[in-house]
């Protein structure tokens, strides 16, 4: 669909950020924020504290805000205070720790303009400043361990009502707030788009705050959002709780060029998996909520894997190490000619399209390959289908 760009110049946006404690971070954050989005399409700034003890109200002040004490603390309490003082079609959230992309507001302005049913469209972000912490993520982003579906509420642009009908910020997971509203999107029939090319800071200054920060994180949350979350491996969660695929440390440090990489990334993933494989009274793991958008585009990765194959029979499939069986088309068990591949990018999904591990399968044709992808989507994954109207 074609967008003139003064559509985007007209575009007017409410900007809510709750905070708390936050002035080590804040200058740096609100200053990104002015840089990326233009003052003439501002509306309203509105931030909603929790009781901070420190520069927070006065660093806020001085860049424009206007700044509510919320009656509870806590995110979703804070952000659905900042959503009842929108009054403008569409609003942007940030933390008070992000540090926002230059072409953030022209992107995700074009996206969600475009297409009416996209009630929520963000990036994703990379920690910055600590130099350990930096290399974790920009490795794992270059290997395509941060899923393209990654989501948060610290970078979004969202349309008001898609929230509203949605049911605001939901307190059921003071942790989750992002991820039930997501899935209350879908069920209403809006899309919530990530866009993996459109990448943000996130302020991390040491490897230690990591730490106290992803244990603190793990202890609120009620509920663990995964690809595959029933799988009842006790290697699987070995392998998870000690730290993930051992083959990611080497290629980890050659390609850093830190050694302490691996062994930080080793730490904590430990404490993840560690703390995720203890007895947790009202905790639970949940499957990551998907849309058929979202179905569409991973269909369209796994497509444009495919390879023609030349089927092997008897002793020569043997000597290559596969089955008969192995080539058959894993949709109907007839002889496949092609050969596609589940894509990385999507998060732990264990496809289980053929014995064993792996991530390829075959298939006759290119129409059961994409009944293979749904069906490996629909079980990674749940798989939102939006409420009819009325």
């Amino acid at each position: 669909m074609f967008l003139c760009l003064g559509c985007v110049e007209l575009l007017e946006l409410d900007l809510a950020m709750w905070t708390y404690n936050s002035a080590k971070t804040l200058e740096e954050s609100l200053s990104t924020i002015e840089w990326a989005i233009p003052k003439e399409n501002i509306c309203h700034k509105i931030a909603v504290d929790g009781g901070s003890k420190d520069q927070t109200f006065e660093i806020l002040k001085s860049h424009g805000w206007t700044v509510e004490e919320a009656p509870q603390k806590g995110i979703p309490y804070q952000a659905n205070h900042a959503l009842g003082m929108v009054d403008t079609e569409f609003f942007a959230s940030f933390e008070h720790d992000i540090l926002l992309s230059l072409d953030w507001f022209e992107t995700t302005s074009k996206t969600i303009l475009a297409d009416a049913s996209v009630g929520c469209v963000q990036g994703v972000r990379l920690y910055r400043g600590s130099k350990t912490m930096q290399a974790i993520e920009r490795w794992q982003y270059d290997s395509k361990l941060i899923p393209r579906w990654e989501f948060s509420i610290d970078n979004d642009l969202y349309r008001t009502q898609a929230v509203r009908n949605a049911g605001g910020f939901s307190n059921e997971c003071m942790a989750s707030a992002d991820g039930i509203l997501r899935r209350s999107m879908f069920k209403k029939g809006y899309k919530w788009i990530t866009d993996y090319s459109l990448v943000s800071g996130h302020i991390r200054k040491s490897f230690s705050e990591q730490f106290k920060h992803q244990l603190r994180a793990a202890e609120l949350a009620r509920y663990t959002w995964s690809s595959n979350p029933e799988t009842g491996s006790r290697l699987r969660r070995l392998i998870s709780m000690l730290g993930g695929n051992p083959r990611y440390y080497p290629r980890m440090a050659v390609q850093t060029r830190m050694l302490r990489v691996p062994l930080a990334w080793f730490i904590l993933r430990f404490e993840k998996g560690f703390y995720a494989n203890l007895p947790h009274e009202g905790k639970s793991v949940k499957p990551v909520a998907m849309d058929d958008w979202y179905l569409k585009e991973f269909k369209k990765e796994v497509l444009t894997s495919t390879k023609q194959i030349v089927a092997p029979a008897g002793n020569e499939a043997t000597a290559r190490g596969r089955s008969r069986g192995d080539t058959e088309c894993r949709y109907c068990g007839g002889n496949a000619s092609f050969q596609y591949s589940v894509p990385q990018g999507w998060g732990n999904i264990l496809p289980q399209v053929r014995r064993g591990p792996g991530r390829i399968f075959f298939a006759c044709s290119e129409e059961h390959a994409a009944k293979i992808a749904e069906r490996v989507f629909k079980r990674a994954f749940e798989y939102v289908i939006p409420e009819s109207p009325g």
